[in-house]
């Protein structure tokens, strides 16, 4: 079939499908070229439903695809807005808070616990047995928004006088972990990350999570765990973050040589 007639085909194809199917691949064309940018209040629903010649249900039904597509999203008493997404690539050792200030999020951490506790066993195996960890929980937020919950474990002996950090007379301050990025302060004190493993799991929030993220809990939720590696190959580092599952997609873009992965990330 030559070309020309491949397009005419296609086109009549897409004539055929369902009147919301097309009013959804509109919409979303504006909301991914900028035309509607993030933020931006959509038009009134009975507006849309006349500049398309459809009823407002026959509307509300590309309305939910964008809702499902993470494109929009319903304020109560306010109305629907273009939300405001962003995207962290899974293929690159560049931390969550890094990726996202630089597409412009404004990027804040509210420190929830830090202090030294006993590992728990699966962290103590993980991090070669360091006995006592510092674990520092802090939530992360986004333009003033709950996007997700971090806990993260080092070996206690980075905070202390005999610890390995190589530029300082000891340590690492625990206040400076708990408000910078832990990669950023690694390297200032000649521990830079190199390699990590990361595997993505589904859960449910449980009560603590939920309630930072001011979620419910029993909600669907996804579990990034990450274990650290330095370039002399030393676990450095355990976290786990927890993104809230009405806010977060995993989306890969696939070609014959390359796979990119990314997690899209969406506050309200």
């Amino acid at each position: 079939m030559s070309g020309p007639a491949l397009l005419a085909r296609r086109r009549t194809a897409l004539d055929r499908q369902p009147k919301y199917l097309r009013i959804h691949a509109e919409l979303r064309d504006r909301i991914s070229t900028g035309q509607w940018p993030a933020g931006q209040p959509l038009p009134a629903q009975r507006d849309l439903a006349a500049e398309f010649g459809v009823s407002v249900m026959t509307l509300r039904q590309a309305l939910q695809l964008l809702a499902d597509d993470g494109l929009i999203d319903t304020r109560h008493g306010s109305g629907t807005y273009v939300a405001q997404r962003y995207a962290y690539d899974l293929g690159h050792l560049r931390s969550f808070a890094s990726d996202l200030a630089s597409q412009g999020a404004r990027i804040s951490t509210r420190l929830l616990a830090a202090g030294i506790v006993a590992a728990p066993e699966e962290v103590d195996a993980r991090l070669g047995g360091p006995g006592d960890v510092l674990r520092l929980r802090r939530l992360r937020l986004a333009d003033g928004q709950p996007l997700f919950v971090q806990t993260s474990y080092l070996p206690a002996e980075l905070t202390r006088a005999d610890g390995p950090g190589a530029d300082s007379p000891g340590t690492l301050d625990v206040e400076e972990l708990a408000h910078r990025g832990l990669y950023t302060v690694l390297a200032e004190h000649g521990l830079a990350v190199t390699r990590a493993a990361e595997t993505i799991t589904p859960v449910l929030l449980d009560p603590a999570d939920a309630a930072d993220l001011g979620r419910l809990a029993g909600r669907p939720a996804l579990l990034s765990h990450r274990v650290s590696f330095t370039a002399a190959g030393l676990p450095i580092l355990d976290d786990h973050a927890v993104l809230p599952g009405d806010s977060v997609a995993i989306s890969a873009s696939r070609s014959t040589d390359q796979l990119e992965v990314q997690y899209t990330l969406t506050t309200s």
